[in-house]
């Protein structure tokens, strides 16, 4: 099976600030500032079609598709990915996505423009949703807080670990927006990781992923098993920005078979090409 993983698509919007509310306004300004230019049309562009161009059975989007969860935002974001939008299509939202609190009640706005490739709600009380694509079991979390500080933290809990690892009775795919593992020269802020994410790791030992596909921290990686998380965690953030000193950007293509494969594809001279993967030991990075 080949799945294809973009993230952190932080697509553009030119929005009034008279619209903005609280941290909205500061989070547009550092976008509008200092961000923006990072995130190019045309590298936008590039990806769409080359995605157009791969075979692939399906597409993970692990969230940030916005980026202060404003109401066109969401509108913006659904026709630019509308040519890869398909039914082989799974996403979750990322902590943009749910930057505000109003843009999640009474009525949830990521909810209202991607219901169509969410796939379906299994818990009453929590962000828990399964897909099944071309046979396979993909599983989505939400691990985003709307709060009011200016942090990016997650947390999953204990009920959306246990349900988990108790409906997947196959090997599943699980999709989430926060790391669970980051190597070394990637350490998150206590600001900016998954608060609960040493309980969550091992709440998923009685039953693994064959891959756990994240965003997030905008660095690609991929951590192979190891013997605290004996599955494939990958990081595809973020597929639209420019690489950099500090950032390796990109998205992966995953061939699962008797040997999985990892293909990377990067943004260079107005075009994607593919490139050599970044693998990670377990022991090479931590939980």
């Amino acid at each position: 099976m080949k799945i294809l993983h973009i993230s952190d698509l932080h697509f553009p919007k030119k929005l009034s600030l008279f619209s903005l509310r609280g941290k909205a306004i500061v989070g547009y300004l550092n976008y509008h500032v200092r961000r923006r230019s990072k995130h190019p049309v045309v590298l936008i562009a590039a990806m769409v079609d080359t995605i157009k161009s791969l075979e692939y059975d399906a597409l993970v989007i692990s969230g940030d598709l916005t980026n202060v969860s404003h109401p066109s935002e969401f509108q913006n974001a659904k026709d630019i990915l509308k040519p890869i939008l398909t039914d082989k299509t799974f996403l979750i939202p990322g902590n943009h996505d749910r930057y505000q609190k109003r843009a999640m009640d009474p009525n949830p706005l990521f909810e209202k423009a991607f219901a169509e490739w969410m796939g379906e709600s299994v818990s009453s009380h929590h962000y828990l949703r399964t897909k099944r694509i071309a046979g396979k079991l993909f599983v989505g979390w939400d691990s985003n807080l709307a709060i009011p500080r200016i942090t990016a933290n997650g947390y999953v809990a204990k009920e959306v670990v246990d349900t988990t690892v108790n409906l997947a009775k196959e090997p599943y795919v699980l999709v989430g927006h926060h790391p669970l593992w980051n190597p070394n020269s990637e350490i998150e802020s206590s600001s900016h990781r998954m608060s609960n994410r040493k309980e969550v790791v091992e709440g998923l030992q009685t039953n693994p992923p064959e891959l756990y596909l994240h965003g997030h921290t905008h660095t690609n990686w991929v951590k192979l098993p190891g013997k605290e998380t004996p599955f494939t965690i990958v990081n595809s953030a973020s597929s639209t920005r420019l690489s950099d000193s500090k950032h390796e950007c990109g998205f992966h293509l995953i061939e699962l078979g008797k040997q999985t494969h990892y293909r990377r594809f990067i943004y260079s001279e107005n075009k994607f090409t593919e490139t050599n993967p970044i693998l990670y030991e377990e022991t090479e990075g931590v939980v």
